[in-house]
């Protein structure tokens, strides 16, 4: 049973659909929108050819434009590159991991006594986070020598945008791990907000650490013999501060619990999760408080809410918006994108796949050889996790029924998304919740395309006409705003004049 909402609708419809019901769609006002994705510049550029933009010059110029801006606007960033740890006898010697990839760099540091956490919670928390994706530097104090930061380690410190000193008992008789510390704070003081330090309380309190009792400063009055009472107050200072920040105490939660709060603390701070979205939004956030209030997140239960509308109107955008404002209250969380595409050119095995290895770990993937080992692990293995999962551009009901079949899939709390160009394909799940997505209502329509054209909310008065009449032309479709409108950017007037002509002799279906 698809329950339909239009939120805006003053008045509701008499119809009825058991304890559920549906918004009246004549008193609907037209939603508002913005696209951007690689696959609607491919679609839109399609249109335009077929409709007859690419004969003469203005079809050579805009393929040349999109090709150009396609290649520097949807750069996608790899952001779950995976390490593997490494046996290499240098990396042994060095006192840490091998060095990172070229063009690769560490996101976390982690700092431990060895003899504390080394083959226990440090050694889990490290490949956890590998698991997940981080790239994470950990380092072995008791493996180094000399009394100076080696290069490859000052480089991890250097880099690493969050540090996570693991405190235990031994920890502050290391001078290495005091070194290490002092360093953190002096990095996250010169990087104005862009490195964070995430304390854990192994087996001591934060007051252990702030020296007000004597399981620290025993060992810093040792310190003082051999290293001088001013860089001893250095480190003092430096672990004063660091127990003040917020971290996770252990003694208050077991291990498997605090690892899983530490990852996905770290996914939200490291935005690894995050999908990339225009600064230049126009008229979404209507949309994204509607999409709220159907997810309702704080419900228990789980629930499928879909988003239909025609090529070019919004619906990944919006779908990213949401993601990215919701990642951090899931236990895990997939954005699945093209899936129409995907499946085409890669079979819905591989989407499977990319499901499991986001939600879980990719290292287990192997476990899935077919369709039915798929359905069987996703069913399965997910149904005690509160997942955030989004299926976008799907096209067909099969694909729904292999990467989200059905709500026991998925444990309570669980939230599905899925955007499709025809609602019809979202019914083969049961009670799904709908929503459709409209064009741009004029007024909107205009500010985006001059922001585009002209980097400004309106045009100047020479351009007011061709202006209007593009915008009427497109129907108020973001993308082709947006494709049109970036085109015709510092072009001559003889250029806007043919763009229009040429536009008018279009079908706004073909736009």
């Amino acid at each position: 049973m698809a329950l339909k909402f239009n939120l805006n609708a003053p008045c509701r419809s008499t119809a009825t659909y058991g304890s559920s019901f549906a918004w009246c769609s004549s008193c609907q006002p037209p939603p508002l929108g913005y696209h951007r994705t690689p696959r609607g510049v491919s679609a839109m550029l399609a249109a335009m050819m077929l409709g007859g933009l690419a004969l003469g010059l203005l079809a050579p110029t805009v393929l040349a434009f999109v090709k150009s801006k396609a290649s520097k606007i949807f750069r996608k960033t790899t952001t779950t590159a995976r390490r593997e740890e490494t046996n290499d006898p240098q990396a042994a010697t060095s006192g840490g991991d091998a060095p990172a990839p070229a063009g690769e760099e560490y996101e976390v540091f982690l700092s431990f006594r060895g003899p504390d956490t080394r083959t226990g919670f440090t050694d889990c928390l490290y490949h956890d986070m590998l698991g997940a994706g981080i790239r994470v530097y950990r380092d072995d104090e008791e493996l180094r020598v000399g009394r100076e930061i080696g290069s490859e380690l000052m480089r991890a410190l250097d880099v690493s945008k969050i540090y996570v000193p693991i405190f235990s008992e031994d920890y502050a008789s290391s001078s290495w791990c005091l070194r290490e510390v002092a360093h953190m704070v002096d990095c996250t003081a010169r990087s104005i907000g862009n490195k964070e330090i995430l304390p854990v309380f192994y087996n001591v309190s934060p007051s252990d650490v702030k020296l007000r009792t004597e399981l620290y400063r025993n060992a810093m009055t040792k310190h003082s013999k051999k290293f001088g009472a001013e860089e001893v107050k250095r480190w003092e200072d430096a672990l004063v501060e660091v127990a003040e920040l917020k971290g996770w105490d252990l003694k208050a939660r077991g291990h498997g619990e605090a690892i899983k709060l530490i990852i996905r603390e770290v996914l939200v701070k490291l935005k690894i999760k995050y999908k990339n979205v225009t600064n230049q939004l126009v008229g979404v956030d209507d949309h994204v408080e509607d999409i709220m209030k159907l997810l309702d997140v704080d419900c228990e239960g789980v629930r499928f809410v879909g988003i239909h509308g025609m090529g070019g109107v919004g619906k990944t955008t919006l779908a990213k918006v949401v993601f990215n404002q919701l990642c951090s209250h899931f236990d895990d969380c997939c954005f699945l994108g093209d899936v129409r595409e995907s499946s085409e050119k890669e079979g819905l095995v591989n989407l499977q796949k990319q499901l499991y290895s986001d939600i879980l770990d990719s290292r287990f993937v192997d476990n899935i050889h077919d369709i039915d080992d798929g359905i069987n692990q996703i069913g399965t293995r997910f149904r005690n996790k509160k997942v955030l999962v989004v299926l976008d551009d799907v096209d067909k009901g099969e694909q729904l029924e292999k990467l989200a079949g059905a709500r026991d899939w998925f444990g309570s709390g669980s939230r599905i998304i899925i955007t499709t160009r025809n609602e019809i394909t979202l019914k083969v799940l049961d009670e799904i919740l709908i929503y459709e997505l409209k064009e741009l209502d004029y007024d909107q329509a205009l500010k985006l395309f001059c922001i585009h054209a002209f980097r400004k909310d309106s045009p100047p008065y020479q351009y007011d006409t061709p202006a209007s009449e593009i915008v009427v032309t497109t129907g108020g479709l973001p993308l082709a705003l947006e494709v049109i409108g970036s085109f015709l950017y510092r072009q001559p007037e003889e250029i806007w004049k043919e763009t229009v002509e040429r536009l008018a002799r279009i079908p706004h279906k073909d736009v």
